[in-house]
């Protein structure tokens, strides 16, 4: 009996120690998860500096997360964000949808530039738009002559997600126009962001959509202290470059 009892303390400290280990992973593995996922949608750089998740409460912290600049700009980053609060439904791991029940981004650091293309986040929002249509795209717009797919294949399944609530506060934005206007720069405080309900249908939203859907509102409230009056007043004089729609004009409004 006693080496019965003994096998089953040491089965137990195994099983222990393997879920331990697994959990002790799970924050790396959501790091590379994001630092390998995010890049093709933005079509730059993106790095994390640290995940932490508590598998038990579904709460956990992503620690200096960072958007790179698009070719063309200069600046060191286009998006720089300290800390992000998630909180998961963990019975909805399992399930067809995550549920996201909060995902609060605090102070993040929000470097504008402007180019004769237009800014650097109007460029990074057009190709997470871009990347998402190509996504969604109907399969009947395939070529028809496509070699067909081998039978034992299975497609992936896409994530689905929905999100409770979304919340952007103390968002700084620092704005140049360094190659148009040498020495312009102008730094604001943007209005707190606050989106309700995302994905709640069937069909939920994809962490693609869901990027493009921040980098467009993040871009929006860009585009709106643009037009009122801080970042105007930053260009006033300036370059004939931009003198046609001003400053507004570079976020394709």
């Amino acid at each position: 009996m006693k080496w019965i009892i003994r096998i089953v303390i040491v089965l137990v400290l195994l099983i222990g120690a393997g879920l331990w280990f697994g959990w002790s992973q799970l924050g790396a593995l959501v790091k590379f998860g994001i630092e390998k996922g995010t890049p093709p949608v933005v079509q730059t750089s993106v790095s994390v500096q640290n995940v932490k998740l508590s598998p038990f409460s579904g709460t956990g912290v992503i620690e200096g997360f960072e958007i790179g600049n698009p070719k063309g700009f200069t600046g060191p980053y286009a998006v720089r964000v300290g800390r992000t609060e998630v909180a998961v439904d963990t019975n909805s791991v399992s399930t067809d949808k995550i549920v996201i029940q909060h995902i609060r981004i605090t102070d993040p650091e929000i470097n504008l530039e402007a180019g004769l293309g237009g800014t650097n986040l109007k460029h990074i929002a057009d190709n997470a738009k871009s990347f998402v249509s190509q996504q969604t795209a109907p399969a009947a717009n395939a070529a028809p002559n496509a070699a067909a797919a081998p039978a034992d294949s299975k497609p992936k399944k896409p994530v689905k997600l929905q999100v409770n609530e979304l919340l952007i506060t103390g968002a700084k934005l620092s704005a140049s126009a360094a190659g148009l206007v040498p020495g312009a720069d102008a730094k604001i405080t943007l209005p707190e962001i606050r989106l309700n309900n995302l994905g709640t249908d069937s069909a939920g939203i994809t962490p693609a959509e869901l990027t493009a859907l921040i980098l467009r509102q993040i871009n929006t409230e860009a585009a709106k202290a643009s037009a009122s009056g801080a970042l105007k007043n930053m260009l006033q004089g300036g370059s004939e470059k931009i003198k046609t729609g001003g400053l507004k004009g570079l976020f394709g409004k």
